[in-house]
């Protein structure tokens, strides 16, 4: 069956436009093109489609409204704005509910390969419950602590940038938010991004604002529900994984741009797992039972009860927001990298083997499983006698930082 796409645009010249472009693709997209939101909507209902591309302003019912009516009835379903209008407010409603923004004007190209990437990892997943709990992720769960800082901080009379980008920076949910924010066409920002901390900065304190306290982007995490879980311990894992997957990069000569990719991938690599535990409470208590009973590692237990483990899940939303190409296969082979077709970067590897150190070097749960790096897997590839190095490099970064806290503690 050909993938369904809806695009919606109240302008005809648009809209015909975009029929002329995408003629070549009808023999392997089922295409709809509707000039209003309640048409699209009524299109919906007897064909639900696996993608929707629409305007933002649009009469009687504009984008967002749309978006956030699609996103309630049909949440397995990919949503993407494709505006030239940089109205900041309808940018700001619409970001909860839109996976990846795609400015005007456009080339049919660029459009199609936007399309493509999705419907490439889209088929991946047969399982029509991992499709939705990526498309449904419309906020990410943080800390309650921080999230009640945060929201302090933003509602004083004299809030600080800085105070709440140091506080964004310490929690994955508030990270990964404004890391998908910084990637949008919509606020102009297609700028390297170094880190969660840079991203806030380049959205500025008006933006944050509004995405937390208008478009609700921002949401306290429930801890009770996971007595067994611990959540913060999750983020300290995937910042010490981003700064050894750039001390590997480092250690391989690499400049400061592939740098910073590299140190993105580690911070963003367990996204998955904080989706399936904000989508589903039930499973993933069953899933850290399975985990310790069984003694087999978080990964393989999701993977034996839903056939995706988080990182293919992470990858896949990584790849929804528009993330680079490397990014998103770093993050989703980070467990599996004998799976990777072909020579894998540089990237995937170091991720992989950042990952499993951090594993290895840092104290970790006595009841899960060790995550032992695939030295068969980095032989084929081409990067086993670099591993010694790498190592190296990781052991050598994080007694820098453990002088560094030391030194804090005493002064």
């Amino acid at each position: 069956m050909k993938p369904s796409i809806v695009f919606v645009d109240d302008e005809s010249n648009v809209l015909s436009g975009l029929k002329r472009m995408l003629y070549p693709m009808q023999d392997e997209w089922d295409m709809s093109f509707c000039l209003t939101a309640r048409h699209a909507l009524k299109v919906m209902e007897g064909k639900r489609p696996d993608i929707l591309v629409t305007d933002l302003v649009m009469p009687d019912m504009d984008g967002t409204q749309l978006l956030e009516q699609v996103c309630a009835k049909y949440p397995g379903v990919i949503r993407i704005v494709l505006s030239g209008h940089s109205d900041k407010r309808l940018g700001i409603k619409a970001a909860r509910f839109a996976h990846q923004f795609l400015p005007k004007p456009f080339q049919a190209d660029e459009l199609k390969k936007a399309i493509k990437r999705i419907l490439s990892l889209r088929v991946v997943f047969t399982s029509s419950e991992v499709q939705t709990m990526a498309a449904k992720m419309d906020t990410f769960p943080s800390l309650p602590k921080v999230h009640q800082q945060i929201m302090q901080e933003l509602q004083s009379s004299n809030p600080s940038i800085n105070s709440v980008a140091d506080l964004i920076s310490q929690d994955l949910g508030l990270s990964a938010s404004v890391m998908k924010m910084v990637n949008s066409a919509f606020f102009g920002l297609r700028t390297k991004v170094s880190s969660p901390l840079h991203a806030v900065n380049l959205l500025g304190l008006d933006i944050i604002s509004a995405l937390a306290l208008s478009a609700h982007l921002f949401t306290s995490f429930d801890m009770t529900q996971f007595p067994g879980f611990d959540l913060d311990r999750l983020w300290q894992h995937c910042l010490a994984t981003g700064m050894f997957s750039k001390s590997i990069a480092r250690a391989e000569g690499l400049g400061t741009r592939d740098q910073d990719d590299f140190y993105i991938s580690g911070i963003l690599h367990d996204i998955g797992k904080l989706t399936m535990l904000a989508y589903g409470q039930g499973f993933y208590k069953n899933v850290v039972a399975m985990s310790q009973k069984e003694n087999i590692s978080i990964w393989r237990a999701e993977q034996n009860a839903l056939g995706s483990s988080h990182a293919e899940l992470g990858g896949y939303l990584l790849s929804l927001w528009g993330m680079d190409e490397e990014i998103v296969l770093s993050v989703y082979y980070h467990h599996n990298l004998e799976k990777f077709a072909g020579d894998a970067p540089l990237a995937a590897s170091a991720l992989h083997a950042a990952n499993c150190f951090e594993h290895e070097l840092t104290e970790i749960n006595p009841g899960y499983a060790l995550h032992p790096l695939d030295m068969e897997a980095a032989s084929r590839l081409g990067y086993a006698e670099r591993v010694p190095a790498w190592k190296q490099a990781c052991e050598n970064a994080l007694k820098e930082v453990r002088e560094h806290g030391s030194e804090d503690s005493d002064s």
